[in-house]
């Protein structure tokens, strides 16, 4: 008892301040998300204090700094709640995006976000942590002789332990992820990309390509593949439509997937760090190459979106997490058919998907497969659920591609769709979910091309050998190759055995 009191006025102030940053701060992550119930509530509160432990322990030994920490607290809590508060209201997920945006936009644009409950939050904050340092400069005990800075050096092991047993369980919220988005944003790209030759050409005309590159699809979850449930009722009623089933990567999420299918970067080669853009090659034979995208930009990939000429993000400060999200058909809207002044144009049009939280990738009139997920906790959740939610995903890709095909009929070019997803998802197979997890269930991704009229006019060798290929097993590396080869590409060498129009 005594050791208490000696220490009760220590104690006093960090369960203050841990409060204190739980309600400006990190209960914003957990703000938004649905429960569905007891079991899901009772896990997202669990969670939410190993991280606020987890949090003490970073706190603590930040407060031994102590001029440091006087000088420092005040700017880095006003900061965060600043961050928390655009959580708290518009669900945006704190990622290298907002980062940029914040360093790199100018100010009257800035001036534009400023509105009477934001200012109020931010002063609230700025008070607040003035207050708390107030009482911080009355402390007479707070140092490593104190029994809490042992209790604290648990606390930072347990988040270190978290991170190890599943990636990101407490980075991904705040105020974590505001120190991961800031790493990632000064990061350098691993991948460098070599500029292609000049003499790069091509004879071919009136080439009108669209790659779309999609998220979390399986193939066997699509019904045109013989899945039981009818996922794809307007693409199975589509003529010229050709599915691949036998699509293969070992690359299961986004960050080091989609580099891959863009670049000359083989899903067995892991050695080289040196690769060619698809998008930069084309770009020399005077394509036009834009980008428009539903997803934020991870670093893995900027540097090869950026070789577009032009580059759309419809929705950049709401991540896949995110529950105000856009849905995908908000991509159409930035799609001209017609672009000018150009003989041949390849758009790629990146989809949210179908990534985790399934219900928040779709509009309630495709909600077909119930009952769906109530709850982000997937342990209070059924397998049915799980995967009704998911095929509803499935049956909303159906109706966007079936709107761009529809549309893409307009166009008197030969036109040719190719959809592919950046890798599967597991869905229960060996009692694991999701991707980034190995698991041969979400090795498998969806592919198909569709092609008009005119394309299979003037292209019916090569629309031949589409057909006969349908068969064969590819790795995701023949994206690439396959669209190098149909722009009839000079001057750049590729590998005509990764392609899908080539004649076996």
């Amino acid at each position: 008892m005594e050791k208490i009191k000696k220490y009760k006025q220590e104690i006093s102030f960090h369960a203050l301040l841990n409060v204190i940053v739980a309600l400006f701060i990190s209960l914003s992550s957990y703000f938004h998300i649905p429960y569905g119930g007891y079991k899901g509530a009772f896990v997202y509160i669990i969670h939410f204090l190993v991280l606020q432990f987890t949090l003490f322990g970073f706190l603590y030994v930040y407060s031994l700094f102590k001029t440091f920490f006087r000088l420092t607290f005040p700017i880095l809590f006003t900061i965060l709640s600043a961050l928390a508060f655009w959580v708290y209201t518009q669900d945006i997920t704190v990622e290298s995006s907002i980062i940029q945006a914040i360093l790199e936009t100018k100010f009257d644009i800035a001036v534009d976000t400023l509105s009477v409950p934001f200012g109020f939050y931010l002063i609230s904050a700025f008070v607040v942590s003035l207050f708390l340092m107030k009482k911080y400069q009355k402390l007479k005990q707070n140092n490593i002789k104190s029994p809490l800075f042992i209790i604290a050096i648990i606390a930072i092991l347990c988040y270190f332990i978290a991170e190890n047993h599943r990636f990101g369980v407490l980075k991904r919220r705040l105020p974590y992820n505001s120190f991961v988005a800031v790493k990632k944003y000064l990061e350098k790209p691993k991948m460098q990309l070599i500029t292609p030759e000049d003499n790069v050409s091509t004879d071919k005309e009136n080439l009108n390509i669209i790659f779309v590159l999609g998220e979390s699809v399986r193939a066997d979850h699509i019904s045109i593949n013989g899945y039981h449930r009818e996922t794809t009722p307007l693409l199975s009623g589509q003529n010229n439509i050709v599915s691949f089933k036998n699509i293969f990567t070992p690359l299961t999420y986004t960050a080091v997937s989609v580099p891959q299918i863009l670049t000359n970067k083989s899903v067995t080669n892991n050695s080289i760090t040196s690769f060619f853009s698809l998008y930069s090659i084309l770009n020399k034979a005077d394509f036009y190459t834009e980008w428009i995208g539903n997803q934020t930009i991870e670093k893995s990939y900027e540097g090869i979106i950026n070789t577009n000429k032009k580059v759309t993000i419809i929705d950049p400060f709401h991540s896949v997490l995110s529950f105000k999200k856009k849905k995908d058909l908000a991509l159409l809207d930035k799609f001209n058919l017609n672009i000018i002044n150009h003989k041949n144009r390849i758009s790629t049009i990146h989809m949210i998907g179908s990534h985790w939280y399934y219900n928040n990738k779709y509009t309630k009139e495709f909600e077909k497969f119930t009952p769906i997920t109530n709850s982000k906790y997937v342990g209070a959740l059924s397998e049915e659920q799980l995967i009704n939610s998911y095929d509803n995903t499935i049956l909303y890709l159906d109706y966007f591609l079936n709107s761009l095909i529809e549309k893409l009929k307009k166009s008197s070019k030969e036109t040719l769709l190719i959809y592919l997803s950046d890798h599967g998802e597991i869905l229960g197979e060996n009692g694991q979910w999701f991707h980034a997890q190995k698991n041969t269930a979400s090795e498998n991704p969806a592919m198909l091309v569709w092609y008009s009229e005119s394309f299979k006019i003037n292209n019916p060798e090569i629309v031949n050998n589409l057909l006969n290929n349908r068969h064969q097993k590819f790795s995701t590396d023949f994206l690439f190759h396959s669209i190098l080869d149909i722009s009839k590409i000079k001057g750049f060498e590729i590998n005509k055995r990764q392609s899908i129009f080539n004649d076996f």
